[in-house]
């Protein structure tokens, strides 16, 4: 009773009879959707089940599932719980104590950083998309304007003569030692092996490979070629822009319609992929790849470190986006139901899109010989290369590609809608009353300045440049932020006074088991994955191309630049102050007059009392 009296008087203290301001989710399925929507990101398609099966198949799931109870759950929970009780962006949020206010200005920047890159790999797969109503597919075959003489396709030859599928015979000649005969079930095939060039020169690429270098990239020999825009490119990133826009105009009135569409289609569309996989001869043994468990693979430091590291990164902590999706929940929304509902979805639509990617695998290993290992990429080279590839040879060819391909659209609008709502909610919320139109204005601002930065990735050079941010942005600041906030949650601000906020909103306390995450155990892991990201990081690749020494030096501003507001707002805050210096320090880690339950807090309590009644 007392903490709900003294939750009425910061209430009434802070906006007396004000009516709440901030928008809100229309229903709870709207919030959940969009939660779900961001979790399920393009890194859990491309990037976890090649993780997997290099890691000992289902047995990867045992360390990944132990660090999602220990790490993801509690900081997931610590996120989203901090956004509904306060109402705010992830700036003003750390009015609960307000020397850390620069984690909410790291968040935000890491967000826009994220944005940038994030929306030229849309722009890639609407440039994919566009392609795929083609017949044939433009990267099915060797005879367009990009293609070189050495371009191959893997195909199964007639009357058992081994050959290979070149733009120009007289190449088969020059590279014949190179060549290699296989035959799986009676049937042979022909194919160029993995070969380890002295002189790049001589490498050569499928047709599939060609199509990503030399149409959609048209890549320059490093980033000492820079090279000009690449306008079909530039087109594609405009229109990804405005798609963002339009569905992020009215923030959660209209994102939480789109979503509807866009976090549920691509269930359907894997699920009717799926379905015809598996009945492709050589599924099984793709399946078989991913998941066969491999026991021994336990005693691996390096798989459990593997866990750690996709666990962290594809549930999406210490961007922001949980705080600024839940601070347009309803004040006693039942935030702790919702983040076990998204760990589930998550990370199980990871394993299950791992289904789809190996079984179609497991159908290209058959029809070229290849073993799975040496077909099996990670990254774009998985959605861009081997996957394209791969659904050429299904038939009815363009119907497959374009299913895949919108899948991908909705997957990398899902996640954009939240990294790009960071970024103008804490600008939003920066302006004193703001209203709808200064929001609009806020948004097309934003998207268009995002937008003419992100041309830099559209010129010839721009996949170099992509790598190296892609390599560095995450490499130090996220795992700085998370550790924080456990730190102020757990210690400063103090856990079980937490608990007591989280008790007004929840009417119920969580159990202690996660205070004690919050405090010991999330802190620690965090130290020591810091630790040993700094140890053991290595300079950046992108396939035979080695990145000149100084562009390590940038990629460490990358990754450190993100984090210089932490320290700049914690001085500022001492310097703002008033009194002795050490007055000032001790007041700016105690939470401001501001700080208190969100604008709605009061019509949740009365509806909460009426319910009761």
């Amino acid at each position: 009773m007392e903490q709900l009296q003294y939750a009425d008087e910061k209430e009434n203290m802070m906006m007396a009879d004000e009516p709440p301001r901030r928008l809100k989710w229309k229903n709870k399925m709207d919030f959940l959707l969009s939660l779900i929507g961001y979790g399920v990101g393009l890194g859990n398609i491309w990037r976890f089940p090649y993780v997997c099966a290099m890691n000992g198949g289902a047995v990867f799931l045992i360390p990944y599932g132990i660090f999602m109870i220990l790490l993801a759950f509690p900081l997931t929970f610590l996120e989203l719980s901090l956004g509904q009780y306060s109402g705010k962006s992830s700036y003003d949020v750390w009015n609960i104590c307000p020397a850390f206010r620069g984690l909410g200005v790291s968040m935000t920047f890491m967000s826009g950083i994220c944005n940038l890159y994030y929306q030229m790999i849309l722009a890639w797969i609407l440039y994919y998309l566009v392609h795929s109503f083609m017949s044939p597919l433009p990267w099915t075959t060797c005879d367009n304007w990009w293609n070189t003489d050495t371009c191959f396709l893997h195909q199964k030859m007639a009357n058992n003569v081994t050959g290979i599928g070149m733009n120009v015979t007289s190449s088969l000649t020059d590279n014949a030692s190179n060549v290699t005969a296989y035959t799986l079930e009676g049937a042979e095939y022909s194919l160029i092996t993995g070969v380890n060039y002295t002189n790049s020169s001589n490498r050569v690429y499928t047709a599939s490979e060609e199509f990503w270098n030399y149409n959609v990239l048209r890549i320059s020999s490093g980033l000492d070629e820079f090279g000009s825009v690449q306008w079909h490119l530039a087109v594609a990133l405009l229109a990804g822009w405005i798609i963002i826009f339009l569905c992020i105009v009215k923030s959660v009135k209209s994102v939480g319609k789109v979503v509807y569409v866009t976090a549920t289609l691509p269930y359907i569309i894997i699920t009717i992929i799926l379905i015809r996989a598996v009945t492709l001869p050589g599924a099984i043994d793709g399946i078989k790849f991913y998941i066969i468990p491999d026991f021994t693979k336990l005693a691996n430091p390096q798989v459990w470190s593997q866990a750690l590291v996709q666990m962290f990164f594809s549930m999406g902590m210490g961007w922001g986006a949980f705080i600024t999706m839940a601070s347009y929940n309803k004040f006693n929304n039942n935030v702790l139901r919702d983040t076990i509902i998204y760990c589930f979805a998550g990370e199980g639509t990871s394993f299950y899109a791992g289904f789809v990617v190996f079984s179609v695998l497991g159908f290209m290993s058959h029809k070229t010989g290849l073993n799975i290992a040496e077909i099996v990429r990670t990254g774009p080279g998985l959605v861009f290369i081997t996957y394209p590839e791969a659904l050429g040879q299904l038939p009815l060819p363009q119907l497959w590609s374009v299913l895949f391909f919108i899948m991908l659209v909705c997957v990398a609008l899902d996640s954009m809608f939240v990294t790009v709502e960071v970024c103008v909610t804490t600008i939003t919320d920066l302006i004193p009353k703001a209203t709808s139109k200064i929001r609009v204005m806020i948004t097309a601002v934003t998207c268009l300045l995002m937008f003419l930065v992100t041309l830099i990735y559209a010129t010839q050079a721009g996949i170099y440049i992509f790598q190296l941010v892609d390599w560095y942005i995450a490499a130090f600041t996220l795992f700085l932020i998370t550790g924080l906030e456990a730190v102020v949650i757990g210690w400063i601000y103090g856990a079980d006074r937490y608990f007591d906020d989280i008790q007004i909103m929840l009417g119920k306390r969580p159990t202690v088991l996660i205070k004690i995450l919050w405090k010991f155990v999330n802190p620690v892991i965090l130290s020591v994955i810091l630790v040993f990201t700094l140890v053991k990081y290595l300079p950046p690749t992108y396939g035979e191309y080695v990145y000149p020494p100084y562009t390590s030096a940038i990629g460490w501003i990358i990754a450190l630049i993100s984090a210089v507001p932490i320290p700049i707002w914690m001085i500022r805050e001492f310097t703002m102050r008033k009194g002795p210096l050490l007055q000032r320090i001790i007041s700016s880690f105690e939470p401001s007059e501001v700080w208190g339950p969100a604008r709605d807090y009061k019509l949740a309590s009365e509806a909460s009392s009426e319910h009761n009644l």
